[in-house]
């Protein structure tokens, strides 16, 4: 669920402060520009990483996209307690042996051989989340976090004091700054985020 994207560039000149510097309105505004995209799908969420690292480089050109067969995609099943769940136990809300699914597009993590980013946007993971689970706090730092939510709720604490619960078609924008840590949870005992 977490995309980081790099900065905004403004239209007018070579802005490339972080969201969180830009002024309210102007942040406020990209989750409803984001979600004018379009059908709430994971083609959906590949157009908007695409279009802001486009933005950040300068680019006005939307570059292509291309549909990548779910085999070609590194299929990531970590450990539970690296994110301070207890260990897997046989759900019948859930269909997958790990109580995380994800899918890394770009190298990422234990995907050291897997293709190189694109310009400035460094991971896109597709992950399915099991009911009553989720990434314990960790931080960030460096980076602009975009979340998009395609099914269930997630539930988000950051150190920064914001919480919040985003649902489906929601789009939240982090900025990591310097350093942040956070909690990503679903909470619903019978829904997969």
């Amino acid at each position: 669920l977490d995309h980081p994207v790099l900065h905004r560039q403004s239209d007018k000149s070579a802005d490339r402060r972080p969201l969180s510097a830009l002024s309210r309105p102007a942040h406020h505004r990209l989750p409803t520009l984001a979600l004018a995209l379009g059908r709430r799908s994971s083609k959906t969420v590949a157009h908007l990483a695409l279009a802001l690292a486009a933005l950040r480089s300068g680019s006005r050109k939307m570059p292509s996209l291309r549909k990548m067969d779910a085999s070609s995609l590194f299929k990531s099943e970590p450990n539970p307690s690296m994110f301070g769940n207890p260990a897997n136990v046989k759900d019948f809300r859930w269909d997958q042996p790990n109580w995380l699914t994800s899918r890394f597009h770009f190298s990422f993590a234990e995907w050291g051989e897997g293709r190189p980013s694109y310009g400035t946007l460094r991971v896109l993971n597709d992950d399915r989340v099991q009911p009553s689970r989720g990434f314990g706090t960790h931080g960030h730092g460096n980076m602009e976090i975009c979340t998009y939510i395609v099914e269930g709720e997630l539930t988000h604490q950051d150190s920064m004091g914001t919480a919040e619960i985003i649902g489906r078609g929601g789009v939240q924008f982090m900025s990591a700054g310097t350093g942040v840590r956070h909690s990503e949870q679903n909470l619903s005992a019978d829904n997969p985020l």
